[in-house]
């Protein structure tokens, strides 16, 4: 059974994509960078000294905040919050080894962090990738609001090139091809392997005062959905 966190020689820092950069793309899972505005470096102590000057300090991970990269999400949460007030959780990585709690440790205290670093941000959203085996217990455990995964816009799509292995996100085909809509794909590349996306579960927190909560409460454009919810339809269905 692994170990709890010894969260004493646990020091979270403001930091800088040039400290991280190369830890996120090569360790996260999404193995690229993304564009954030709120940047924390996650520490080990390695030493004994009680002066911090004189710590020991090993980065074992990281944890990105940024604007949500799609235009629709800040509304998609309520119509009552502006771009600005909606930050995404948008990278956690930490190394194994160092206590299974930690992870729930770590967004705790940079939530705390963050409150206080960017007085404007009312709600962090964030994703778990069900293609990962994610399902938010990171979340669960710091009492973050779910909302199920039926939330997003329209059908989503993954491609892979013709004798290739690798699955492409509908945003780097876009990319490429000038257009991520399949009928377009489809005529420019007429053997372009394509599947359904599998859409991710969402989860909101909120880092406003408690009056402030109560009023977006009200004005969310979608239900809150019980931790465990699930659905074998992959978000296509109307269960969700």
């Amino acid at each position: 059974m692994d170990k709890y966190c010894d969260t004493s020689k646990v020091v979270i820092l403001p930091t800088t994509k040039e400290v991280v950069y190369k830890m996120i793309t090569k360790k996260h899972y999404a193995k690229k960078w993304t564009a954030s505005t709120n940047i924390y470096g996650v520490y080990w102590d390695e030493g004994d000294s009680p002066f911090f000057d004189d710590r020991k300090l090993k980065l074992i991970g990281a944890v990105l905040y940024g604007h949500p990269s799609g235009f629709r999400v800040v509304k998609s949460v309520s119509e009552d919050l502006e771009i600005g007030e909606v930050l995404e959780l948008k990278r956690l990585w930490i190394a194994d080894g160092y206590g299974k709690n930690i992870e729930s440790f770590v967004v705790s205290k940079t939530l705390k962090m963050l409150r206080k670093d960017d007085s404007n941000v009312k709600v962090i959203i964030s994703f778990a990738d069900p293609v990962q085996n994610h399902q938010g217990t990171i979340y669960q455990a710091t009492n973050w609001i779910y909302q199920g995964r039926k939330v997003s816009r329209g059908d989503f799509y993954e491609y892979k090139y013709p004798n290739t292995d690798v699955w492409l996100s509908d945003r780097a085909i876009g990319a490429q091809l000038g257009s991520n809509a399949l009928d377009n794909v489809l005529k420019k590349i007429p053997d372009m392997e394509y599947r359904v996306k599998m859409r991710k579960h969402r989860y909101l927190y909120f880092l406003c005062n408690k009056q402030e909560k109560k009023k977006l409460m009200k004005s969310l454009k979608h239900p809150i959905k019980p931790y465990g919810f699930t659905c074998d339809c992959e978000g296509m269905c109307e269960c969700e």
